[in-house]
């Protein structure tokens, strides 16, 4: 098995650490803007400044390129994908603590393993599959739905969460014939250009200062983010940077606690433990998989 030289990996980590950071900080960003401003506001706002971010990193460098893919049709499947999950995530953080929410959307994992077998045409195995009901088992404990304390808004998680798998899967299906600065730029630009209509409707002009800052700070964190991830998968399988994806739920509660004083309590942490060790396992299992593959094609 080819080893991954260690300044790689150690790199990769770093980008994985500081993409999930930033994706927390743009959840608690969205959470406090959503006290004063409409959700399409802040929805176009990350995606506006995100797209404004793109431009001024990758725009001197790659030109016209940056907005030239391959499969402009999945590009655009993955952008509204993208925007959905988005709009029903700002929605659903609104009213939740960001630990409960940063907890389901670690199930996204799962949902890509069970539905990669259709879409992709992976193979799953028995064991994956019983990694993937046990790791639901654990996002039931996170929910729990039959509790009186029950708030509906985790269905838009939910929902945001299974968009979010979709986007991963229209990823892998062309991700290697498609650059990952061209497929971002072109995400960002769908996501702005749904998202402007809606717009006049329900707009709230932001004060100048801290609102207009957290307004631009989304969009920077979105763009940010996307792109030490994109890092990171270049530096490193993603059988190793996958598990420091986990790292997003420490960030959500940290910030949830000293932002809105949110407490995280035993079965949220609980169903979390259980979906971090279900997606680990896939991840183990995954690795097994493609070093066989590896192997074979060596002999």
């Amino acid at each position: 098995m080819k080893r991954e030289p260690e300044d790689r990996v150690l790199r990769a980590i770093i980008a994985t650490i500081i993409s999930m950071s930033c994706l927390s900080i743009l959840a608690a960003m969205s959470k406090v803007l959503s006290a004063g401003y409409p959700v399409p506001e802040i929805i176009w706002a990350r995606y506006f400044f995100a797209f404004a971010f793109m431009l001024i990193v990758f725009l001197p460098k790659h030109g016209r390129a940056l907005f030239q893919v391959n499969h402009l049709g999945s590009q655009l499947i993955r952008g509204l994908l993208l925007f959905i999950s988005t709009y029903l995530q700002f929605y659903g953080v609104a009213y939740l603590p960001l630990a409960t929410a940063a907890a389901i959307t670690l199930t996204s994992p799962l949902m890509v393993t069970a539905l990669s077998f259709r879409m992709l045409r992976e193979p799953v195995t028995t064991p994956l599959w019983w990694a993937v009901w046990i790791g639901f088992i654990g996002a039931i404990v996170v929910i729990r739905p039959g509790e009186s304390s029950f708030d509906w808004h985790v269905l838009l998680i939910v929902g945001s969460t299974i968009c979010s798998a979709l986007y991963q899967l229209f990823s892998r299906l062309h991700g290697k014939s498609e650059r990952p600065d061209a497929s971002a730029t072109i995400t960002t630009i769908v996501g702005t250009v749904v998202a402007t209509p809606i717009l006049p409707f329900d707009w709230v002009t932001p004060s100048l200062g801290w609102d207009l800052g957290l307004l631009v700070g989304m969009g920077i964190m979105a763009g940010a983010g996307h792109y030490f991830l994109t890092i990171a998968y270049s530096q490193a399988p993603a059988a190793i940077v996958s598990p420091f994806n986990y790292t997003r739920i420490v960030g959500a509660a940290i910030l949830g606690y000293a932002i809105f004083r949110e407490l995280p309590d035993f079965w949220t942490w609980l169903g979390t433990a259980i979906i971090i060790g279900s997606g680990l396992y896939i991840g183990y299992r995954e690795n097994l998989r493609k070093s066989a593959i590896r192997r074979r094609a060596i002999a």
